[in-house]
C-alpha cells in the first residue's frame, strides 16, 4: 500500500494478553499475497500484544488500547480507525492457513456485502484432544441466519460503508455481537456471498468465549438476542458443537 492511499482492507485484530498466538495471526497476515491492506491491532489487555504488534513490523501497524473495555468496544474502536474500503476480522488466536485466502475472497466480491469463508475448527491450549480438527463449512442465508449463526468472525469481509447504514456493533450482546450483526446485514438486503476459501483456522481453547465455563453468560445473552430479533427459543450452541454435527442447523 502507497502511503496516502486508501487501503484496500483493513484488518482488525482484537487481542488480551495472548502475544504468542497474536504474533501467528500476524504471520498469517503477512504470508498473504495480497498486500493492499492495513493491520490494525487493538489491545483489551495489559498492554503486551500493543508491544507485540509494534515489534513485529514497526512502524507498520496501527496500535490502540481499549482500557480493558471488553472485545466488542475494541471491535467498535477499530473500525472507527479503519482507513480500508472493506473490514476483516482476525482474532488474536485464529489464523489463516493458505496465502491466497485474502485473493480468493476478495474474488467472489460485489460493491456492497458481506463475504465469508470456511475453515477448521482446532483443538489447542490443555484440551485432551489437543491438534484434532473438524472441518467447518460456512454458511448464511436469510432464513438459516434466523436459527443458527454459521459463520466465522476470522472468515468474514464486509464493505465498511455499511456501518454507516447500520451502525456500530452492539456492545450490549458481548458473545452474540456478530449473529447481531449478521442479522442487520440480512434485514438490510445486503448480498451476503460465500467466497471459495477455506483458510480459517478457528483456536477452540479451554478459555475460548465459547467456552463451557461461560454457559450461563451465553445462555442469558442469547436469549436478548432473540428478543431483539423476534427469532423464538434458540438452542445454545458454539462453532464446534455445530461443526460436530455435521453443520445440521439446530
Amino acid at each position: 500500500m502507497s502511503v496516502g492511499t486508501q487501503p484496500e482492507v483493513s484488518i482488525v485484530i482484537p487481542t488480551k494478553d495472548r502475544s504468542t498466538l497474536l504474533r501467528r495471526a500476524l504471520l498469517s497476515v503477512e504470508a498473504q499475497d495480497f498486500r493492499d491492506f492495513e493491520i490494525i491491532v487493538v489491545d483489551d489487555g495489559n498492554g503486551e500484544g500493543a508491544r507485540t504488534a509494534a515489534a513485529f513490523l514497526p512502524g507498520r501497524i496501527k496500535t490502540m488500547m481499549t482500557g480493558g473495555a471488553g472485545q466488542v468496544p475494541a471491535r467498535n474502536l477499530g473500525v472507527g480507525a479503519a482507513a480500508g474500503r472493506r473490514i476483516a476480522f482476525l482474532d488474536d488466536d485464529d489464523w489463516w492457513d493458505d496465502p491466497a485466502h485474502l485473493t480468493r475472497m476478495l474474488a467472489a466480491s460485489r460493491e456492497p456485502c458481506l463475504l465469508y469463508a470456511s475453515g477448521r475448527i482446532v483443538a489447542e491450549g490443555q484440551r485432551p484432544d489437543v491438534g484434532a480438527s473438524l472441518i467447518f463449512k460456512a454458511h448464511a442465508d436469510a432464513a438459516s441466519i434466523r436459527r443458527d449463526n454459521q459463520l466465522l468472525v476470522s472468515g468474514v469481509i464486509y464493505h465498511r460503508v455499511l456501518h454507516l447504514r447500520l451502525g456500530r456493533f452492539d456492545e450490549g450482546l458481548p458473545y452474540y455481537w456478530d449473529w447481531d450483526w449478521y442479522l442487520r446485514v440480512f434485514a438490510a438486503a445486503v448480498p451476503v456471498i460465500g467466497a471459495e476459501s477455506e483458510a480459517v483456522r478457528i483456536s477452540a481453547r479451554e478459555d475460548s468465549v465459547s467456552a463451557e465455563t461461560n454457559f450461563a453468560a451465553r445462555q442469558a445473552n442469547l436469549a436478548r438476542l432473540a428478543v431483539k430479533h423476534g427469532l423464538g427459543d434458540l438452542k445454545l450452541r458454539n462453532h464446534e458443537s455445530i461443526a460436530r454435527d455435521g453443520n445440521r442447523p439446530s
